[in-house]
């Protein structure tokens, strides 16, 4: 793994690397049905070819969301052309209302469904639930949000990995810290 851009040209030029290497796979993917119908590629050999093309964009494009989704909590880049339309659309009011209505339905769990994929900790939500609602609607009604908060909002309701919210591996404490960074920055916003 390569090590942190220093700059925005470094952040640049890795995403615009990765969305080349996204093109070059669909194009790649792309070519392989008319090769096979020219008869210079087998058919199997085409489908292999075009399962390969799509499966290398597909990393790519994940490579490429978690790289935004890390330059977006530094300012520095905040001047990268793609960086700057990601943090903005953190904070767009339909982003907003999303995430918030995602915490007001964690906060309303009584129990774990049975069919989330990643299911929520009832146990880790019912001290803190008060809280939750309280930043539901903080997000909602603020006029101006930093990306960096509302990021980590969406990692605690999204992020099945890293989340203590969701990840039982991740230690309780960890709750409590978000949510004291969180409740900071959104009082220093007022």
């Amino acid at each position: 793994m390569r090590g942190p851009a220093h700059t925005p040209a470094d952040a640049a030029a890795r995403l615009a690397a990765l969305a080349a290497r996204r093109a070059g796979a669909v194009a790649a993917a792309a070519a392989m049905p008319p090769l096979a119908l020219a008869g210079v590629l087998d058919p199997a050999a085409a489908a292999a070819g075009a399962v390969v093309g799509v499966v290398l964009w597909a990393g790519a494009w994940v490579v490429g969301q978690t790289l935004l989704e890390e330059f977006a909590l530094r300012d520095e880049l905040a001047d990268v052309p793609a960086v700057g339309r990601y943090r903005a659309a953190l904070v767009a009011p339909a982003r907003r209302r999303e995430v918030a209505g995602a915490l007001r339905r964690i906060a309303g769990q009584r129990r774990a469904s049975r069919h989330d994929v990643v299911p929520v900790l009832v146990d880790r939500v019912r001290p803190i639930r008060g809280e939750l609602l309280a930043v539901a609607e903080e997000i909602e009604r603020m006029p101006a949000l930093d990306p960096r908060t509302m990021a980590e909002i969406s990692g605690l309701v999204h992020d099945g990995a890293r989340s203590p919210l969701l990840n039982r591996a991740v230690p309780e404490t960890e709750l409590e810290m978000a949510l004291k960074r969180i409740r900071f920055r959104l009082a220093a916003l007022r």
